[in-house]
């Protein structure tokens, strides 16, 4: 009995020693680790971090205003070389799966799921602890905890995504571009923040008729005061499409993740630098698009 009690007393102060260990090597962390310290003081400043899959992709968040930007790069270099064709973040992680689009579909479905399934952080913990034995990752246990404890306060369209432009192939479709170029005095007006978002709707769903639906209800929405939304042009898109997304060229990131979510689209903002674009935002409405109600 009393040999119990005293396995019980060594058992307690183990823990209690091991519990003022991580204390300490988390204090330590948050006074060394520039990416803790802007995370701890939810700092108006970017935290970069390059994920090595193929192609790379440079992730910034900022911890003020909740926002993620991805920058997807062509990165033909070791992470830990300084030899790199791009300007790479200290910080790095290489995922198992390290093709992009898979990878970025789970990152996705995790973000969505993760609150319906509590086995997803398990699995996530042990990918971290995998990865950096296997030395894929150079984030610290303290860095990667509060990244993730980040993360779960956000959606796929906090995240906006910005990819290279892709090659034209010979006789190949080009992407829509606006009939007439951007006069100066319209590139000034179109810097206004206060006015309603211009849109562009291009029907990729295969659907008659679905572009001309979603005028007329954003419209509507527009005239009730719901929805601060100028539809100036609509039309089919060159190719079929699977899913919708958002394209914007503007910057209002809070004014197009409202129209995201008033539309059901919940995916990661696409952003794009078109030169005779007249719109702030493309919607293309793909095969999984329904109506609001």
């Amino acid at each position: 009995m009393e040999s119990s009690h005293q396995a019980s007393k060594i058992m307690g102060r183990l823990l209690l020693v091991v519990t003022l260990l991580l204390l300490a090597y988390a204090a330590l962390s948050q006074y060394t680790s520039p990416l803790i310290k802007k995370l701890a003081a939810h700092a108006d400043a970017p935290i970069q971090i390059s994920l090595r899959t193929k192609p790379g992709m440079v992730a910034s968040y900022n911890p003020a205003t909740l926002k993620a930007h991805f920058i997807v790069e062509d990165m033909n270099c070791n992470p830990k070389k300084t030899n790199c064709d791009v300007a790479l973040p200290a910080k790095f992680f290489i995922p198992k799966q390290t093709n992009r689009e898979l990878f970025w579909e789970h990152f996705k479905q995790g973000l969505l799921s993760w609150r319906y399934n509590p086995l997803l952080a398990l699995q996530t913990g042990w990918g971290y602890l995998t990865a950096l034995h296997e030395k894929r990752t150079n984030l610290t246990p303290p860095e990667f905890i509060l990244l993730v404890l980040e993360l779960t306060k956000l959606e796929p369209s906090d995240f906006s995504v910005k990819f290279p432009p892709a090659p034209q192939k010979r006789g190949a479709r080009k992407e829509p571009a606006a009939s007439q170029a951007t006069s100066p005095a319209k590139k000034q007006a179109l810097t206004l923040q206060n006015r309603p978002l211009m849109v562009e709707i291009f029907n990729a769903s295969g659907k008659r008729g679905v572009a001309l639906e979603l005028t007329q209800y954003l419209r509507e929405q527009n005239e009730k005061g719901i929805l601060r939304i100028d539809v100036f042009n609509y039309e089919n898109y060159p190719s079929l499409e699977q899913t919708s997304w958002l394209e914007d060229y503007s910057g209002r990131l809070t004014d197009v993740k409202q129209l995201s979510h008033a539309l059901g689209i919940n995916e990661e903002i696409r952003t794009g630098s078109a030169q005779n674009v007249m719109c702030d935002t493309r919607i293309i409405i793909g095969k999984d698009f329904t109506m609001p109600l």
